[in-house]
């Protein structure tokens, strides 16, 4: 079984970073001037009992959160979305490349990204039984390059930048998805809202194409790469962030836990502070047949987010 990692992008101490499905280590990624490291391999039973390995994102929590910073210098900005009914509809720009080849691997059809916003809605609507956020999804694009340099994806490699430069549309607001091969089998990664200002063409969302609805990269293949890599541009960190050691994500009701959770071990606590570990949230580690839900505290820290940095 091939093996699969998430990455992403943090602004870690100045750290940004990154989504692997490798498995990881949160505390074994060394912090530097704007980047983040790639997480160590991490090996864990497939459902079929054979072991596979797998790469999550591994993703640093920033040393001190950006959009707490913006909160403080701002005491009376709010929120201007409200939650119920959907705020704000983010336009996405698609953008797919493939490698050109006989069979034109990436080249994924309408249909599944079609599907792939329709999993977005219905993750961030509430739908899939979490709390109703405040943002919508429009495809507002798609665009097709044959490029084999770009369609092997190297996070923040020269070709990703050039890509980048040649394809991203729109401003703060647009969300642009790049599908590819990612390199080091990575399943994606993301840029935060607090990195806009700084690399407006860097802004965006890197995705396994055989990780959308339908594709090949199972347990990883019903579009919860896209939801997870999603909730780090608005802001988002992942739910295990810091362990067991306050403030975590920065949000106050997802539960601690102190590591990662993979497949789907509903049930887990491994922190001593209240609630079970939240595996089945969005920005956790799980399979996606087991994430269903963000919370209410991450829907209002996205809206701040979206209000401090893309508004």
């Amino acid at each position: 079984m091939p093996s699969f990692r998430r990455a992403s992008r943090v602004t870690a101490s100045a750290a940004v970073a990154v989504l692997l499905m490798l498995a990881f280590s949160p505390a074994a990624h060394a912090r530097q001037a704007g980047r983040g490291k790639p997480c160590i391999r991490h090996e864990h039973a497939s459902p079929d009992g054979a072991r596979s390995p797998y790469h999550h994102d591994a993703a640093e929590a920033p040393a001190r959160d950006p959009l707490a910073r913006w909160l403080r210098l701002h005491p009376r900005a709010s929120a201007p979305v409200a939650v119920e009914g959907g705020g704000v509809t983010i336009p996405v720009a698609f953008h797919v490349i493939n490698n050109g080849g006989s069979l034109s691997e990436g080249n994924v059809p309408g249909s599944q990204i079609r599907a792939q916003i329709d999993v977005l809605n219905a993750s961030y609507g509430g739908s899939t039984g979490g709390a109703a956020t405040s943002f919508r999804f429009n495809l507002a694009s798609i665009d097709r390059t044959t490029n084999a340099r770009w369609f092997n994806l190297r996070r923040d490699s020269r070709n990703e930048r050039a890509m980048k430069e040649k394809l991203r549309v729109g401003g703060a607001r647009t969300l642009n998805i790049y599908t590819a091969d990612l390199a080091r089998k990575l399943l994606g990664w993301a840029t935060f809202p607090w990195e806009y200002r700084r690399d407006p063409v860097g802004d965006g969302v890197a995705i396994l194409f055989s990780s959308l609805p339908g594709g090949t990269a199972a347990p990883y293949n019903q579009g919860d790469t896209t939801t997870h890599e999603v909730g780090h541009w608005l802001g988002l960190l992942h739910t295990f962030e810091g362990g067991c050691t306050k403030p975590g994500d920065h949000v106050r009701d997802t539960p601690a836990e102190a590591s990662p959770a993979y497949r789907c071990p509903v049930g887990r606590d491994t922190c001593s502070s209240a609630g079970r570990d939240p595996v089945t949230n969005f920005m956790d580690y799980s399979d996606d047949t087991c994430m269903s839900a963000f919370t209410p505290g991450q829907g209002s820290r996205m809206s701040k987010a979206w209000s401090a940095y893309r508004a």
